[in-house]
């Protein structure tokens, strides 16, 4: 879990870099545009909205996300996270939306015994640093509504997250971080 701008990409780049074999990073589906250095089914799959609809009909998903009203759409199907990650006893790393966690979580009560919940975090005036330097394809409607996502995933991922991780620190500390938990919970 992350908000805008905590370098998730970043780290999902370090994090199939690193020397963990046995780790497994299923692609998002999303519906947005590709951006700029993105490459369709690398950094996630682009679909059309028609083709996702279709997918969440038939309950593809394990769990999705309407943002921007509706605009753009993201999720993780059961297949990539399932059959190719956690039936193969991979260590499965995957983005997922904080409602989605508070679902899985209530539905799950032994959620926490079999996962562990990362969040990177990064304050406030480093969020609108970040994501200002994206302006290229973000209005102010579109930047504050990021912002009021990012003040609400904060305040729930301290109440439900297992780490919180300060994103405001370099690349490498943060990969780090993040493979001392993954070390530390598979030994």
């Amino acid at each position: 879990m992350w908000v805008s701008g905590s370098w998730k990409w970043t780290l999902i780049k370090n994090l199939r870099k690193s020397k963990l074999d046995n780790i497994y990073i299923p692609l998002s589906y999303k519906t947005r545009n590709i951006r700029e250095n993105e490459i369709n089914w690398v950094d996630a799959h682009f679909i059309n909205k028609e083709t996702f609809y279709s997918s969440i009909q038939k309950w593809e998903f394990l769990e999705y996300a309407m943002l921007y009203d509706g605009d753009e759409l993201y999720g993780t199907k059961y297949k990539d996270l399932i059959d190719n990650g956690i039936k193969k006893w991979k260590i499965v790393i995957k983005e997922i939306d904080i409602n989605w966690l508070n679902r899985l979580k209530k539905e799950y009560p032994d959620f926490d015994k079999n996962y562990t919940t990362i969040f990177l975090d990064i304050p406030t005036n480093i969020f609108e640093k970040r994501i200002k330097k994206r302006g290229a394809f973000m209005n102010n409607d579109e930047f504050n509504r990021r912002k009021n996502t990012m003040i609400f995933e904060k305040k729930e991922a301290k109440k439900i997250c297992n780490y919180i991780i300060n994103a405001n620190d370099d690349e490498k500390t943060i990969l780090n971080k993040v493979l001392k938990i993954i070390k530390e919970k598979l030994w």
